[in-house]
């Protein structure tokens, strides 16, 4: 599963609403999601001067808010020309940098965040899917690690530790990571899934199985659990439940259920 649409995903200690989901190598990474726990710089609007570094960060801060991506990472550019050493220049230019799908600009300014501010996560988070997105898996994984060490509560740390072990042909560790998420926030429903996903690739579909069906309970549409959970299903040898749930995924609209309904189901 491979290529980046920028959405994983998903900061929230300071809040700014940058994109719902980083969606990495087609994988759902859930990495910026709106939320109180990572909220980005929301500097007072009312800079006196036009031309001052704060002034045009905040100017960019709201720009990136509304979509205007480019023209926020102009102002990015100039805030950082005049105060080079304000690390929340850097870091919101690091996400403004990978939206644009600018990998290399991204981790060049998340490390210069995580040089002007070592001792927090949220540096050392961008910094790691920056890197992950930039298909650099083994210093990600350096990153994510580097973070947890310094914050073992962030749940987003091991679901992105994760990925990067998922993309390194390591499931049975990115399992480990997932259940370490599942243990930090027990209601984290993409922790569930990852995990259940995991499972699958591990083979132990009856175990996939049970994790996907906990999904299930709390968000009975979730296409992607429904599909998992039909091929699940499908590789215990009970078709009629695989057909059941490949049904209910293709209504919520994935893809690859409908796919599966014509060569399982014969719809």
């Amino acid at each position: 599963m491979k290529n980046i649409s920028l959405t994983f995903t998903l900061i929230l200690c300071f809040q700014y609403t940058f994109a719902q989901t980083i969606s990495l190598d087609k994988v759902k990474f859930d990495t910026i999601q709106s939320s109180n726990q990572y909220k980005v710089f929301d500097l007072p609007y009312e800079i006196a001067d036009i031309n001052s570094a704060g002034r045009l960060f905040s100017d960019a801060n709201l720009f990136y808010k509304r979509g205007q991506t480019d023209l926020a990472s102009k102002l990015l550019k100039k805030a950082i020309k005049k105060q080079p050493n304000e690390y929340e220049y850097h870091y919101l230019q690091a996400y403004v940098m990978m939206d644009l799908g600018k990998y290399k600009e991204s981790v060049k300014h998340a490390e210069a965040a995580v040089k002007l501010k070592p001792n927090d996560w949220k540096m050392l988070y961008v910094l790691a899917i920056a890197k992950y997105a930039s298909k650099d898996y083994l210093s990600a994984n350096v990153e994510f690690s580097r973070a947890i060490e310094l914050d073992p509560s962030q749940v987003k740390l091991y679901e992105g530790r994760a990925y990067v072990k998922d993309a390194l042909n390591d499931p049975l560790a990115a399992y480990d990571d997932f259940n370490l998420a599942v243990y930090v926030k027990p209601t984290y429903i993409n922790a569930y899934i990852g995990r259940a996903k995991m499972l699958y690739k591990l083979e132990k579909y009856k175990e996939a199985l049970d994790d996907f069906s906990s999904v299930l309970v709390r968000k009975p549409n979730q296409a992607d659990a429904l599909y998992y959970r039909g091929i699940c299903w499908k590789m215990l040898g009970n078709i009629q439940n695989a057909c059941s749930d490949m049904v209910l995924a293709a209504q919520n609209g994935n893809e690859a259920a409908i796919k599966e309904l014509k060569v399982t189901c014969n719809r």
